[in-house]
């Protein structure tokens, strides 16, 4: 059984990692490209974009040293799942209230959308599932 938990550890923050990737590039590629980033009325500038980056860049670091280290497992599955379900929830939003949606210069589809909410919510939930039994194994609350 101990096996088993290691390696899903592993895998679980290996796939969490490669889940913030998409974001962090999106910034990187709008910036080496000078296209536009548009949610709502809030059109990021480059400098936003950059600590964007940065951000996203924080959140793999933590998930790939959860990987091996134990002591930051509760706080990158907490981290992962707030900010999953929040971005979920952002296009669960637009959904049933549209709103503009300019990624690269280009519309992003409702279509997109609830494929972002197909896969970002329940991996979310699924981080948040995690961060709760690893907080009830470890005492943390």
């Amino acid at each position: 059984m101990e096996t088993f938990k290691t390696h899903f550890f592993f895998l679980f923050f290996a796939i969490s990692a490669c889940s913030w990737v998409p974001h962090w590039a999106c910034h990187y590629y709008r910036l080496e490209t000078g296209t536009s980033f548009v949610v709502g009325s809030w059109s990021y500038s480059p400098a936003e974009s950059a600590v964007s980056l940065v951000v996203y860049g924080a959140i793999i670091a933590l998930n790939v040293l959860a990987v091996s280290q134990e002591r930051v497992r509760f706080s990158a599955a907490l981290v992962s799942g707030i900010g999953h379900v929040f971005l979920g929830a952002l296009h669960v939003y637009r959904l049933f209230s549209p709103f503009t949606f300019i990624v690269f210069g280009y519309e992003w589809s409702l279509g997109a959308s609830l494929r972002e909410v197909i896969m970002v919510l329940p991996f979310g939930a699924l981080c948040l599932f995690v961060a709760a039994k690893l907080a009830v194994t470890k005492k943390i609350i």
